[in-house]
């Protein structure tokens, strides 16, 4: 069975980390071999392996390249491929028609995300409309986005984001990472988040100057970088300024992550709903109790009261009063902790990731083979 995956880019972002992660996965699957096409490349991305698949630069000039189907269509036809997984909105726009026209199977997988208010102008809505009847299945990765898009249930399918362990050996030690980060507190919270308006930085930063007021044992830690980073940076109060720090793009996420004392994502549901957050997935993964926005399909990975605690939007007093009654409860926060290493050990691995979505592939594969095989039977009758 060949697979090719098309995507934008395979630059260091969450959804790229998973397609990276689910190439390794399937290699033990020798009937599957993978294909893995970008429309542009940058500096700083993620390096397919040639043992995982095979990487295609169909480089796209412009924001209307029509040659691209073309190019797309090429490709797709002579490497004689079974199934086209998109990753992406702009990407199902060519690769509906394109895999309509060879005859492979389509997985529409651009769902990523679990907008709050969705209208006929959401680009992504739109071209999911637009794509939605070519789709063999339409792939998320949380309930919530299924629900926010109006996937029939018939084509929607979910599949969590897994999460490799292995990125969890050679950690930096704990004391020289404290060192060279400028960190003396005992205690840290920190959130892992792109500086954009998608992510309510205002309110994690009035959260670390009301507790910075109330205690000097906590330093706040910021890991992200992004078009508001200078803004969000010049709302700190210069006396607080020394325990909120903002590290900007890190390739140690894993690292820092391990030494917070509470893992922190704090979204701005005004304009956005989480799938399921890699951020949040690490932080479990590193044993951290965790407050997040009640949004999206955090509740689908947050379980409240359980791994962690989930917070209205826009409300920086329940933020506050969660994170420190975690930092006043021990026993509390390790218990969530541990609860959240399990949870992403079973639902969340990489293991049950690659299983769905090789599960997904093979009936995919064989309802496309099926309808062929009932076609072509059809025609010798009429004939």
């Amino acid at each position: 069975m060949r697979i090719l995956h098309f995507t934008e880019c395979i630059g260091r972002g969450g959804k790229e980390r998973q397609i990276v992660e689910l190439l390794e996965g399937l290699v033990p699957h020798r009937d599957i071999e993978s294909f893995v096409a970008v429309t542009y490349e940058e500096d700083d991305q993620y390096e397919i392996d040639s043992e995982h698949a095979q990487y295609i630069p169909l480089i796209r000039k412009g924001r209307r390249d029509f040659r691209l189907f073309k190019s797309l269509y090429d490709l797709t036809s002579d490497l004689k491929i079974d199934i086209v997984h998109s990753w992406g909105s702009i990407c199902s726009i060519y690769a509906a028609p394109v895999a309509k026209l060879c005859g492979a199977a389509f997985v529409n997988g651009f769902v990523r995300d679990a907008p709050p208010h969705m209208t006929l102008w959401n680009k992504d809505y739109l071209r999911g409309k637009l794509t939605f009847p070519f789709s063999d299945i339409v792939v998320a990765n949380s309930r919530a986005g299924l629900a926010a898009y109006d996937i029939p249930e018939r084509k929607g399918v979910c599949i969590y984001n897994g999460f490799n362990p292995e990125r969890l050996s050679n950690l930096v030690d704990e004391v020289e990472l404290r060192s060279s980060l400028g960190i003396a507190t005992p205690h840290i919270v920190g959130m892992v988040a792109n500086v954009t308006p998608k992510k309510d930085y205002a309110i994690f930063v009035e959260m670390a100057c009301r507790i910075c007021h109330l205690r000097d044992d906590v330093t706040f830690v910021a890991v992200g970088d992004g078009a508001m980073m200078r803004k969000v940076h010049d709302s700190v109060p210069p006396e607080y300024s020394p325990r909120i720090k903002f590290l900007g793009r890190r390739k140690d996420v894993e690292s820092i992550v391990n030494v917070f004392t509470v893992g922190v994502l704090v979204t701005n549901s005004r304009v956005h709903g989480e799938g399921i957050s890699n951020a949040i997935t690490e932080c479990m993964a590193l044993g951290k109790p965790i407050v997040a926005t009640n949004d999206g399909g955090t509740p689908e990975l947050v379980l409240e009261g359980q791994t962690g605690f989930l917070v209205p939007s826009h409300d920086a007093g329940v933020l506050t009063d969660r994170v420190l009654r975690l930092l006043n409860d021990r026993a509390l926060a390790n218990q969530f902790g541990i609860e959240g290493r399990r949870r992403v050990e079973t639902a969340f691995s990489r293991d049950a990731m690659c299983n769905a979505y090789l599960r997904l592939y093979r009936r995919v594969a064989y309802r496309r083979a099926r309808a062929t095989w009932e076609g072509a039977i059809t025609r010798d009758m009429v004939d």
